[in-house]
C-alpha cells in the first residue's frame, strides 16, 4: 500500500487539532464544491487535502479493449501506474491551487487502496484525523433533508473512528454530521 504526505510547512503537533481534512476525488469539477465549502466554513484553519488513489486493475490495449493488470508484463503495469501517479499529482495540484487562490495554506495526503471508503478510514486512523469534510452524494442528487447517498460516505460514517467528526456535503450544503 503506497501513500504520501506533502506539506508546504512542517506540521506542528499543536496545530493538528485545527487542521481540517477534506476528502476529494479524481474529478475536480465534481469535488470543487466540497473543498470550497470547507474553505469558506472553516476560515483561519489549515486545510489538508485527502485523496485515496485507486490504481486501475485494467489497462487499455490501444484497440478499444482492456487487459487485466495480472495478465500484463510487470514493466508495462509499472509504466502505466507511473503515468497514473503523475495524473493524480496534477489533480492534487489543482486542488492545492484552489486553496492558494482562497488564501489558505494547504497540505496534501494520499493513500493507494482499491476501496476508497476503506482508504479514507485508514487515513483517519493512521493520521489521527479529528475533522473530515467529504461528499455525501453527487451534487445533482441534492434535495432538502436528504440522507447520505454515496456508498463511500455510508461506509466512512459507519466505520470511521469515533474520535473523528465527519461532515458530509452535497451541492455546497451540509447534509449530515457524524459527531465525534
Amino acid at each position: 500500500m503506497a501513500s504520501g504526505h506533502e506539506t508546504s510547512a512542517d506540521p506542528v503537533k499543536s496545530v493538528i487539532e485545527e487542521m481540517i481534512y477534506v476528502a476529494v476525488g479524481t474529478n475536480v469539477k465534481d469535488c470543487k464544491s466540497i473543498l470550497l465549502w470547507a474553505l469558506r466554513n472553516f476560515g483561519g484553519k489549515r486545510i489538508c487535502i485527502v485523496h485515496v488513489h485507486r490504481p486501475t486493475q485494467w489497462i487499455p490495449n490501444g484497440l478499444g479493449g482492456h487487459h487485466p493488470v495480472s495478465s500484463l508484463d510487470e514493466r508495462i503495469v509499472r509504466d502505466y501506474r507511473k503515468a497514473e501517479g503523475k495524473i493524480m499529482n496534477e489533480t492534487l495540484e489543482e486542488y492545492h491551487s484552489i486553496c492558494h487562490g482562497e488564501g489558505v495554506q494547504a497540505q496534501r495526503v494520499w493513500i493507494e487502496m482499491d476501496d476508497i471508503g476503506k482508504g479514507i478510514v485508514e487515513l483517519i486512523s493512521r493520521d489521527g484525523i479529528k475533522e473530515l469534510v467529504m461528499g455525501g452524494a453527487l451534487d445533482k442528487h441534492y434535495k432538502e433533508k436528504m440522507s447520505l447517498r454515496s456508498k463511500k460516505a455510508k461506509y466512512v460514517c459507519k466505520r470511521a473512528p469515533l474520535s473523528c467528526r465527519v461532515l458530509f456535503i452535497c451541492n455546497s450544503r451540509l447534509i449530515y454530521t457524524r459527531f465525534a
